[in-house]
């Protein structure tokens, strides 16, 4: 079984608990849409959780912990002592701290592009090229991500 199913059967029993059809709910949620998602044949985004919990009055979160811990077997309590332990390791990484620092009036700041590729990067998979070889095979190569080996031959044309 998988989160996506776990997840499914969690958002079709708060449904029928509630008494709702997926016409009911219309409006909110595409009643094909619910009904993939109840049925495991689509993944569900952020945004499309939070329109899908707030219409059913539930927190994400609790949908989300639910289908955890049907998937994972364990108890709620189980699965919540385990989320303090990686919240705790968050807050010792500075996550929780550091926060505030990746908003400026309430929006995010986009992070800064990694650096150049170097002069010797460029110049390796330079060479792999003019030897005939294949993006994939310059990534083996070089040990290199082959998105890096595309970027450097798109840059160069």
């Amino acid at each position: 079984m998988t989160m996506r199913e776990s997840l499914a059967a969690v958002l079709r029993l708060i449904r029928s608990a509630r008494g709702l059809s997926k016409e009911d709910l219309q409006g909110q949620i595409d009643p094909k849409h619910l009904y993939n998602l109840e049925n495991a044949k689509t993944g569900i985004t952020l945004d499309m959780l939070n329109t899908t919990s707030s219409a059913l009055n539930v927190d994400p979160l609790a949908l989300l912990v639910v289908a955890s811990c049907f998937e994972k077997n364990l108890t709620h309590d189980e699965f919540l002592q385990g989320l303090r332990v990686e919240i705790k390791g968050l807050i010792d990484l500075g996550v929780v701290k550091g926060l505030s620092e990746q908003f400026v009036d309430g929006s995010l700041v986009p992070s800064k592009a990694g650096p150049p590729s170097s002069p010797k990067k460029i110049e390796a998979v330079l060479h792999c090229q003019a030897q005939g070889m294949t993006q994939k095979e310059t990534s083996d190569a070089l040990g290199i991500p082959t998105s890096t080996v595309n970027r450097i031959w798109r840059r160069l044309k």
